[in-house]
Formats: structure tokens, sequence, C-alpha cells
């Protein structure tokens, strides 16, 4: 089990895991996936079909383009909580809690990592990267991000360990994901061109795509059939990059050991739940009533009402539908002159950006006089001749632009104070805390401390009076020494004596250090397992000796 283990599972059966998973995750888990997913899928087709057949497009390219980034960032947001929730439900965990700050921290790290995809990942059409190696590094970042303080760079070392691993399962795995993908967009296309006819047998609806099938094979339908793809396969692709993961970093933590055990203890008050009801159900059965149907009420037939309307008003009315910007998509698109030809691609699109902002800034003026209008539109005021009674409400108008203006420039001094008094961040290097081992114990090795450590350990214990576990620490430590200049090997199995035969074959042309070193075996013996007494010359004559080996040759 542990070879299977390492070498990972099968690319079939992990995805038959992954589907498994998938199916019996809580509902609220996909829901999360699809919250996400949903809305950019759809922005994208509107995007799609938008810029290929309105005459307009180019006058609103630039908010489309940052609305469907923002949907991006949105989905991929989404997308690490769904892989959370999966994390918790296979490892048999509650779901983690989720604070603003960590939401805010998933953010930016999707939005640091996830756009370079859009450009790397359709290179995967040609050899020029590891194809399956950069996908799955992609798919780990989102499943693997958890809004740690980590950062992003520790987010992107764990996504490449990750990917790296069992190359053959993850080239498998996405062939066989590539050859479903591949059916689903098929069963939707058969779906879409039949679904027109199906319509029409069961509610004589025609329609132009009954009278012609071909009218349905555009651009616009192939991208609603890839979307409706990607929305049925890439929950599957999700969990198994999640499950990867799992069991790639479980190699190291075990956590795939607790998590089975986990479920086995969660299991045992449900099965016993099941056979309670199902005894209930056996001895109690509830009598089945027939509910009377309602009698539907008949309703009187309304009489026709007449309705009369001029020629003018027809024309005007079809007029104005037929200028609505629904059906504009039929209308020729007409090429716009650029008056600033000699401009870049990037200086044309800040200027689009800027235009943009300008028109939302006049927007929120026109409504904001609008409202005030409404607000003063039933005030009556006494006029005096000549004037026109109005002046006090553009004076009005003049008193609120300046309370705006000031109010705009008290949050900009606020927003700068803070920034400017924001703590600064003092890396400190952080060493973890080792608890002292105890002397008393006779599985306590030298190889736990540095000998520096065990002498420090000993100064203690010889100032705080405890003499015999003050010998035990220099003695420990004089054995740090030696194993450190290669003069002994520690062992747990090794007696005293035996350090003294590896120390007389290894140190032969150091004579004083092997006498120093018999002289304090045997006072040690003598002290720790004998019933010598110990004083504080003696101890003081061992820490010589330990000093002396410690800068011996």
């Amino acid at each position: 089990m542990k070879q299977r283990r390492q070498q990972g599972k099968g690319a079939f059966d992990l995805i038959e895991e992954a589907t498994h998973r998938l199916r019996t995750a809580p509902v609220a888990t996909l829901a999360v996936y699809y919250v996400g997913s949903v809305p950019f899928v759809l922005g994208l087709l509107y995007f799609w079909a938008d810029m290929s057949r309105s005459p307009f497009a180019g006058q609103h390219l630039v908010d489309s383009a940052l609305g469907l980034t923002a949907l991006f960032f949105w989905m991929k947001f989404w997308q690490v909580i769904f892989a959370r929730h999966l994390r918790a439900h296979v490892a048999a965990e509650p779901i983690p809690r989720w604070t603003a700050r960590r939401w805010g921290r998933v953010f930016l790290a999707q939005a640091f990592v996830q756009p370079t995809g859009l450009f790397l990942i359709p290179l995967l059409l040609i050899p020029v990267l590891p194809a399956a190696w950069v996908y799955a590094f992609y798919q780990n970042a989102t499943a693997l991000d958890d809004g740690g303080p980590e950062g992003v760079s520790k987010l992107l070392k764990k996504s490449w360990k990750q990917a790296t691993l069992w190359p053959g399962q993850n080239h498998l795995i996405l062939a066989i994901m590539t050859g479903f993908g591949f059916y689903v967009f098929l069963n939707w296309m058969v779906t879409g061109l039949v679904l027109p006819h199906l319509i029409k047998m069961l509610f004589g609806i025609e329609s132009v795509f009954t009278q012609s099938t071909f009218s349905l094979l555009n651009t616009t339908f192939f991208a609603g059939m890839l979307g409706l793809t990607y929305l049925c396969v890439d929950p599957i692709l999700k969990t198994v990059y999640v499950l990867r993961c799992f069991y790639g970093e479980s190699l190291e933590s075990g956590e795939d050991l607790r998590a089975e055990l986990n479920s086995l203890a969660a299991s045992a008050p449900s099965v016993a739940a099941a056979v309670v009801l199902l005894l209930g159900l056996l001895i109690w059965t509830p009598p089945l009533r027939a509910a009377d149907a309602p009698v539907p009420a008949v309703q009187p037939a309304k009489a026709p009402v007449s309705t009369s309307v001029t020629p003018a008003d027809l024309d005007q009315a079809i007029n104005q539908t037929i200028h609505d910007n629904k059906y504009t998509w039929r209308m020729p698109r007409e090429k716009i002159v650029e008056p600033d030809a000699q401009e870049g691609m990037v200086a044309r699109f800040f200027d689009k950006v800027g235009s943009l902002l300008r028109r939302w800034v006049r927007a929120v003026v026109n409504w904001l006089e609008e409202w005030l209008r409404k607000l003063f539109r039933n005030q009556r005021v006494s006029t005096s001749s000549g004037t026109s009674g109005y002046g006090w409400i553009e004076s009005l108008y003049v008193l609120l632009y300046g309370l705006v203006a000031v109010a705009v420039a008290a949050l900009l001094i606020l927003l700068y104070r803070v920034w400017q008094n924001r703590p600064a961040r003092v890396m400190v290097a952080s060493e973890p805390i080792q608890p002292l081992p105890d002397i008393n114990d006779e599985n306590v090795g030298a190889d736990l401390l540095p000998g520096d450590d065990w002498t420090k350990l000993g100064r203690e214990l010889l100032d705080r009076g405890e003499l015999r576990l003050a010998l035990r620490a220099f003695y420990l430590a004089s054995l740090a020494y030696l194993a450190a200049r290669n003069l002994i090997s520690i062992a747990r199995f090794k007696s005293n004596h035996e350090y003294e035969r590896e120390l007389r074959r290894r140190g032969h042309s150091f004579p004083d250090l092997l006498s120093v070193f018999g002289d304090n075996l045997v006072t040690f013996e003598y002290i720790w397992y004998g019933l010598h007494e110990v004083n504080r010359e003696r101890v003081e004559q061992f820490v010589t000796n330990v000093e002396r080996m410690r800068g011996a040759g």
C-alpha cells in the first residue's frame, strides 16, 4: 500500500473518485462553483455576440472588456471557495471559516496568478510549453489557495511541486478528460440543433431555426456550446486536481489516513440512525388519505376593449421600436475613422478608458441634477418682477457641489493619513522553540542538541545545584562534540564503552583525547549508575575535561 501511495492512483480511479466525490458533496458546494462560473460564461457569450454582430461594438468595447475582466476575477475567486469546500469534504473535516482578510488574500492571489494562464494555456496548442505541467499548475493554484498569510510565492511553489508529481497520471487524466469533453460538446451540439424542431413538434412554434437548421451554425452558437461544455466538464476537472493535491500533500502529512479514520468515526451515528428509522417504519405506517381535487372556478369572459390608434402614433411607435438596441445587430457595421491614427493600441485603450470614466461622471452628475429637480419640483416661492424664481435653486446646486467636493477632499486626506500612519512591517527571523529534553530519561541521546546547548543546559543545572543532572548534561555535550568531529557516531543502541572503543579506533592520533574521555567515563558511570557521592569539585573537573575534548587537536 505504501508503494501505491508513492506512485499515486490510476487516472481512471482518480476520475471515478472525483465523480463520486462531486456527486456526494453537499448541494451548496456545487452551487458555489456555478455562482462564480455562470455569470462569466454568460458575460463571455454576450461579449462574443456583441463584438461580432453589433454595429456599435467599438463604442462600448472598453467597458465591456472591463466588465468581462471583473467577471473573470469573480469566477476564479468562487472556484477557490469551491475547491476548499471539496477539500474539506474529502478530508472529512468541517468547512473552514472565511474572513474578510482571507477573502482579500484569495482574490489578490488569484488576480496575480490566473490572468497569465490566458496567455500561456493557448500556447499549449503548439509544442512550445509542457502542456500537462502548465495546465496542472494553474489548476493547482486554484485547489491549493486557502487564503493563508504565506503569500503568492508559497502558493506558486506548492502548485509547481504538485504539478510535477506523478506526470504519467497527469497526462492520462488530461487525455481522458479531453475525449470526454469532446463527446459532451457533441451532445450539446445535437441538443441545440434538435431543440428548435422539438419545440415546434410540442408547441407548434415556428422559427427561423426550424426553417433552416444551418442558420444555427454560427460562431455564437459554437461559443454557447463550448460554454455549456465548460460548465459540465470543469467541475470534474477541478475535483480531480483537488484530489491530486490532497493525495500529493498526504505523502508527507498523512492526511489521507486521518480522513479515512474520520469518515469511519462519522459513519457510525448515521448507521445507527438508519437502523432506528427502519425499525420505526416497520412498526408504524401512516394511513393514506385521498385528497380532494379543487374545483377550478369559472371566470367570466371579459368583453374586448376597443382601442383606436392614430396613424401618426403608430408610425412613431414603429420608428422607436426598429431603432431599439436589440434590433441594431441587423444593421451593417460602419467603419469608424479614428482621429488619432498615429497613436498605438495601448494609447487608444487608455483614451477609451478615460472617455468611459468621463461618461460615468457625467451620468452621476445628471442623476444628481434630476434628483434635485424632482425634490424641489413642488416648491413655490414668491418672485419679484424680472426674476424667474429659480435662482435659489442654482445657489443650492453650487452649495451641494461644494459640500460634495469638501467630502471627497476629507476622504482623500483621511486615506492619506491612514496610509501614512500604517504600521511598518518588521521582518523578524523567527526560530522554533525546542523543548528541553528530560535528562532523567535514558532514551535521550546526545544527538538531540548541539554540544554548546548541552553545555548551556549543564551550566543552568549546576547553578541550580542539581549536580547529578548537570554531570549527565556535560557528558552528553562531550559526545556531541566528538560526533561533530566525526570521531564517533551517535546511536541509541550503543553503550558508553562502545563509544570508547570507537574513539580508540578513530582518534588514535589524539592520545590525550582518549585518556581524558576515559577519565570522564569512569567518573560518569560511578556517579550516574553507582552510589558514589557527587560534589561540585568533581563536576568542575569533569567540565574541564569536556572543554579539553572540545579544543583538542
